[in-house]
């Protein structure tokens, strides 16, 4: 059926139908309500309207020409009332988009009856454009849907669906929805991380069997999720990464899943993988079904890593769990801006890191640039070495662990944005179009 409509699309692309530019407010209701918007008409793209698009509704096409930075939105007002909060959901499909998170979005922002940016009481600064997320993508189209917040002044809500700097591309944005809703549900989750280092044991289930008392106590404290720390099984039990290395899931992680399951949690730890003769430095995330929900491979290794024989992961998976979505990274990685910044922009709200050592200024900095919430698990009390606790997305440090085989507990809500004074506003919203959309040069 999608086939058989985008078809039609491209039919109706090569008729002979009414090009609109530089609408004026009289023929905004042959557009369907909605005008066209560009910074300056000489890099204004094309714009067209049809009653019965691809998908049988009224659809805004937007084309752009062969000429390099061009950008222009189809644009329309909607009254609100403010104090309210509205869910905004829109239909896109795109042709010739190299970097699509980058050449096409929504916009939403509010003006009051002299349409002029109001300000968030929540904050006592100018309200900032909110980025509704793509959520969904279904035979090449892909669904932008988020709920805002409207500022008690606000009388007025301006959606903009957009298309920029991409030569020769073409959007086509339908069922687009903005509705009145009620006030989204809290995400409440409970986050723990472990100081504990397992000693004197003679294989990797016997380390394993040491970690049972932490996660009995992290279910006891209601926690939704638990970080253990890194290569967990192979820690001071005589046992290296070539001869602790099993394959996932073997035994450490079928006993540690089942863990999980006993104590209603997710459970996240890293172990030596091995896949035929490679080895890999492998997190892992177990269910409260007692079921492996994924696993990640440490993508960037330490010099005593690599020089040992162990290589890096190429993927950068995120998982869906039951109160949203978690990325995975090992120690080393947190140097690194790019993994975390990869995790993030593949949708995860919480990162889980087993780390050995690491500077907690990174720590911090991975929280912040990327707007995640980081747990991690380490083996140090050093004050200026890394720490075990929970970071928010303003780089605070929470439920910091000050002694070992301690275990820390620390509640979020997902649901509540982080607002940054000035200019940034809810940075987590603006992340994913506004970052680089080009290969940096080597």
């Amino acid at each position: 059926m999608i086939q058989t409509r985008i078809w039609i699309f491209m039919v109706h692309s090569c008729m002979s139908l009414v090009w609109y530019h530089d609408i004026v407010a009289s023929s905004v209701r042959h557009n369907g309500g909605w005008e066209t918007f560009s910074p300056r008409k000489e890099i204004s793209p094309t714009f067209r309207f049809f009653k019965e698009g691809t998908e049988g509704n009224e659809s805004w096409l937007i084309h752009q020409s062969n000429k390099a930075g061009e950008i222009g939105a189809w644009s329309r007002n909607f009254s609100v009332k403010g104090g309210s909060y509205y869910q905004i959901s829109a239909l896109c499909l795109g042709t010739g988009l190299s970097n699509p998170r980058a050449n096409r979005y929504v916009e939403v922002f509010f003006e009051d009856d002299e349409k002029k940016m109001v300000i968030d009481q929540r904050t006592g600064d100018y309200n900032r454009p909110f980025y509704p997320s793509e959520t969904e993508k279904i035979d090449g189209w892909v669904k932008f849907e988020g709920k805002v917040y409207v500022p008690q002044r606000a009388s007025s809500a301006i959606i903009r669906l957009f298309l920029r700097w991409e030569p020769n591309a073409k959007v086509e944005w339908t069922q687009v929805k903005f509705v009145k809703v009620q006030k989204p549900e809290s995400r409440k989750v409970r986050l723990a991380a472990t100081n504990f280092r397992p000693a004197g044991g003679n294989s990797g289930i016997d380390n394993c069997r040491m970690i049972e008392p932490f996660v009995k106590e992290a279910n006891e404290k209601k926690v939704d999720l638990l970080v253990l720390g890194e290569c967990i099984t192979t820690m001071r039990n005589g046992l290296n990464p070539e001869t602790g290395a099993e394959e996932i899931p073997g035994p450490c992680v079928k006993y540690l899943a089942n863990l999980a399951k006993k104590n209603n949690l997710y459970l996240v730890t890293s172990l030596f993988e091995r896949d035929g003769e490679v080895i890999y430095n492998t997190a892992v995330i177990l269910g409260p079904d007692g079921k492996l929900l994924g696993k990640y491979r440490k993508l960037c290794l330490a010099r005593d890593e690599y020089r040992t024989g162990i290589s890096p992961g190429n993927q950068l998976p995120v998982f869906n769990t039951r109160f949203g979505k978690v990325g995975l990274m090992i120690c080393f990685d947190v140097h690194m801006p790019e993994v975390a910044r990869g995790i993030a922009a593949n949708g995860a709200e919480i990162i889980a890191m087993p780390i050995m050592g690491g500077h907690p200024t990174l720590a911090k900095a991975r929280a912040i640039e990327n707007q995640v919430y980081l747990v991690t698990s380490t083996y140090s009390l050093n004050e200026n070495w890394m720490q075990t606790g929970i970071w928010d997305r303003s780089g605070e440090l929470h439920a910091r662990a000050t002694k070992t085989n301690e275990l820390v507990v620390h509640e979020i809500d997902l649901s509540v944005p982080y607002f940054w004074r000035g200019n940034i506003g809810n940075f987590q919203n603006r992340l994913r179009h506004e970052r680089p959309s080009f290969q940096l040069p080597k």
